[in-house]
């Protein structure tokens, strides 16, 4: 452990424990282990690989989605503070699995969220059979770390966390490294598969567990799309914890335990396939939203802006306008479709790399892959 470590690990904790309450769960695994081995998480949160770092003597290094290093102040912290290792979706592996056994070679972990994409709705999205794999390849011991909470006390499209919200870190050993040759790849597979396993929503149903919110539905409207009771789309908004369509008026809020009521489901998952299943509507009509467009280099991980842009999806194409001109999209040329932090969508076009902060990051995002015919998780 290098000295900028040592003194800065203290202080995330710190940051994190004054933020969030935490109930560690550590039953087989020793968290001052100092060797080589796969920390494997449920991807509950965007914070995940840095506050579970924040309880580790010596952290694995996390595996990060390459367009989390193209801010500024984000690259500094994953390359300064919680070094980590970049990987672009849809791209080989093999840099990031060089990567990796220089890190393992260097005495270090890695730490991996298999679904690749933090949790949007609040359960896990399913994993690459690559991730088994790796597992082979290296053969080292493989922990997994399944949290609970985390969701619902900072999700994903939120504007506000949910001060003093309840994160459960439960870590256990799932295969010794000697053990791997034992298994089979699908019996490996299942196995990381149903430990991985988690919805947030089903999980406090049970505990009860209070997070008091308050401004918990703030930021909802950039994820969710589909009034449940008019089914018109784009006219939900949020105030604190309600919920309101501009035509049916107040729908819903998020209560106590974070669970929604006022409809006749409380979650956001039943939600999502509601709103999915209205798509095949919603593509009849032209699309528009509006936000500010980038042009990426992600060899440097530099992003060039482009100014404010309109967008307008129309049957297969996609139209933006901004000051320069206006730019068209065939959407079955569009490779790499990625929705990262909370707004930005992000794809490859013609050998170029566009970036969009969106004010409907997730409409845009399933529309397009509906339109290409490929699967939408939620």
């Amino acid at each position: 452990m290098n000295t900028r470590e040592k003194f800065l690990k203290p202080l995330l904790k710190l940051f994190y424990c004054s933020k969030f309450k935490f109930k560690i769960k550590n039953n087989d695994f020793d968290p001052k282990r100092t060797d080589p081995y796969f920390l494997i998480g449920n991807h509950a949160s965007l914070h995940d690989g840095i506050y579970t770092s924040a309880f580790l003597k010596k952290y694995p290094y996390p595996v990060i989605n390459a367009f989390m290093f193209v801010n500024k102040n984000m690259r500094f912290v994953l390359q300064k503070l919680i070094y980590s290792i970049p990987k672009r979706k849809g791209q080989s592996d093999i840099n990031t699995i060089r990567e990796m056994m220089r890190v393992v070679d260097g005495g270090r972990g890695v730490m991996l969220f298999p679904e690749g994409n933090s949790s949007f709705f609040g359960e896990q999205s399913p994993i690459p059979y690559a991730t088994v794999k790796l597992f082979k390849k290296f053969k080292l011991d493989v922990v997994v770390c399944k949290t609970n909470g985390a969701y619902l006390t900072i999700p994903r499209w939120g504007d506000k966390p949910t001060r003093n919200g309840l994160l459960e870190l439960n870590f256990e050993t799932l295969f010794k490294g000697n053990e791997l040759e034992n298994y089979s790849l699908d019996e490996i597979y299942n196995k990381l598969s149903e430990a991985l396993k988690f919805n947030d929503f089903d999980w406090n149903r049970k505990e009860r567990h209070l997070y008091n919110p308050k401004k918990r539905a703030l930021g909802l409207e950039n994820y969710i799309y589909v009034c449940p009771k008019c089914l018109k789309h784009q006219t939900i908004y949020t105030k604190n914890n309600d919920i309101f369509c501009k035509d049916c008026g107040h729908i819903a809020f998020f209560d106590a335990f974070s669970l929604l009521s006022g409809l006749s489901f409380d979650n956001l998952v039943e939600w999502d396939k509601l709103q999915k299943q209205q798509l095949g509507k919603i593509v009849k009509n032209v699309i528009y939203t509006e936000g500010s467009m980038f042009s990426v280099d992600m060899v440097k991980y530099e992003s060039t802006p482009m100014g404010h842009a309109d967008l307008e999806i129309i049957k297969n194409q996609l139209y933006v306008q901004n000051k320069m001109k206006e730019f068209v999209f065939d959407l079955e040329k569009i490779n790499g479709l990625t929705l990262t932090k909370k707004n930005e969508v992000s794809f490859d076009y013609e050998k170029k790399t566009y970036l969009f902060k969106l004010k409907d990051p997730m409409l845009y995002y399933d529309v397009i892959n509906y339109l290409k015919g490929e699967h939408v998780n939620g």
